[in-house]
């Protein structure tokens, strides 16, 4: 990253990057000109993700998952955030507004990696062992209904080149609580609950709101699906084309 990339990154004809939040990022760190770095937005495999994919119940069986989840996915890295997230759990079950919920961290853990201590050290401190699920890294078959069967989806990502898992889950009709920094607010649009990922009880407030509040579920389903309908691959794959045009021409 530190060696190679830097002067792979000036020789380049085009840079293509998935948010207007990456594309401000590379040219800043790397001094380049503003028109060399292409936004062209990611897409999400509709035939996938949906409402009604099914979730394999001998599967969440087997993982002790239960009805009522509320689901994080991604790896677990510093920057996704997710001490502050059992944070804002520890404080919902304070004040009694978690009940017997689970929160399922669906990601991989890499030995060493920066930031699996504290997520360990933080769930035992607060005595969440009951309540958080390390579902691990979740198979291409069973994710689709990880998603359409959870409660929401909570994101409190510190960075985002994009955010997948925002996407997914609005594709899937789940609301969505992310972090209101990076690239997820263009992601998300105006279909979550975006929230100061640095804020425990701001977090665990919008947490609350979509635990009770039917309505507020239902408008952000409706919006989420209309949302994640602006992203597609074919989309994604015409405006890569243009780009290539764009060079040889």
């Amino acid at each position: 990253m530190k060696s190679v990339v830097p002067i792979t990154v000036k020789s380049a004809a085009a840079i293509i990057c998935g948010a207007e939040h990456s594309k401000r990022d590379i040219v800043e760190a790397y001094a380049l000109p503003a028109d060399k770095v292409h936004v062209v937005p990611y897409g999400v495999d509709h035939q996938r993700f949906h409402p009604a994919a099914v979730l394999d119940r001998s599967w969440t069986q087997q993982s002790g998952i239960r009805e009522g989840y509320v689901l994080h996915v991604g790896g677990l890295s510093q920057r996704k955030n997710i001490p502050t997230l059992l944070r804002a759990v520890a404080h919902l079950r304070a004040l009694g507004k978690w009940g017997d919920r689970q929160l399922v961290l669906a990601g991989t853990e890499v030995p060493g990696m920066a930031g699996v201590d504290e997520i360990h050290e933080t769930i035992r401190q607060l005595e969440l062992s009951g309540s958080v699920v390390l579902a691990g890294r979740v198979s291409d078959e069973n994710l689709p209904g990880l998603y359409a069967n959870a409660s929401l989806l909570v994101m409190p990502s510190l960075y985002e080149g994009f955010g997948f898992p925002v996407l997914e889950s609005m594709a899937a009709g789940t609301p969505v609580v992310a972090s209101n920094i990076a690239s997820l607010p263009e992601v998300a649009g105006n279909a979550a609950i975006l929230v100061s990922p640095h804020e425990v009880e701001g977090l665990a407030n919008a947490i609350a709101d979509l635990l009770v509040n039917r309505s507020l579920v239902a408008e952000l389903r409706s919006k989420g699906l209309s949302q994640a309908q602006q992203f597609n691959w074919h989309r994604t794959a015409a405006e890569t084309v243009q780009v290539y045009r764009k060079v040889v021409g």
